[in-house]
């Protein structure tokens, strides 16, 4: 579970009013603009191929555009991975241990896209459709265009009321995450400290170069 939380680095959201002729691209690059921080708390679990539900885990994430985030895990493991847009710290203080590798190592990945805005990658990399419309509720699914290229073999997004609720990931060993979000706020005030990580005294510090 902390690997996966790590891999996925999450983020994502939301909002702007829509028009029913738009190309679902357009409707997404929508929701997705208009904002610059997003906070929300999180309930995140895995399944299998069998769809045997496995590890979940909660807690809540912060985020600023371009490339800056918080996600702090709080149960069942405290963990907290912090983006300061050059590097990203992964910290486990139960195992007291930190990892430091280069931001920009992850920001291939559909979630990095989504997070950072980035709609043109994304359309390059992914066919983008629009499964559900109905009400408040717009589903879209992101399916690669080169299934060698990306971590993803799908990616489903589900907005209520312009702001982005669940997200799920399935990725290409066949294990899915599913993350539902509650509380969300768009550009609240927030300390730009929560950015910034000093590793505590006395523990291990690895630092991955990328390479």
């Amino acid at each position: 579970m902390r690997k996966l939380l790590a891999t996925l680095l999450l983020g994502t959201s939301l909002s702007v009013s829509l028009s029913l002729q738009a190309q679902p691209i357009d409707q997404l690059a929508s929701l997705l603009s208009g904002y610059d921080r997003f906070t929300a708390n999180f309930d995140q679990f895995i399944t299998n191929e069998q769809g045997v539900r496995g590890e979940s885990s909660t807690g809540h994430f912060t985020i600023e555009r371009p490339d800056r985030f918080a996600w702090i895990t709080v149960e069942p493991f405290p963990q907290e991975i912090i983006s300061d847009g050059e590097y990203i710290w992964i910290y486990d203080p139960d195992l007291e241990q930190a990892t430091r590798k280069p931001a920009d190592e992850n920001t291939e990945s559909a979630p990095a896209l989504i997070l950072n805005g980035r709609i043109h990658e994304l359309d390059r990399r992914y066919e983008v459709e629009l499964v559900q419309q109905m009400d408040d509720v717009m589903v879209f699914e992101l399916l690669p265009k080169e299934a060698q290229e990306v971590m993803f073999s799908r990616v489903r997004l589900l907005f209520k009321d312009a702001v982005l609720a669940e997200l799920l990931l399935d990725d290409t060993l066949g294990q899915r995450s599913m993350i539902q979000l509650s509380n969300q706020q768009l550009n609240p005030e927030i300390d730009s400290s929560i950015f910034t990580f000093d590793p505590p005294e006395d523990i291990d510090v690895i630092l991955d170069s990328g390479l």
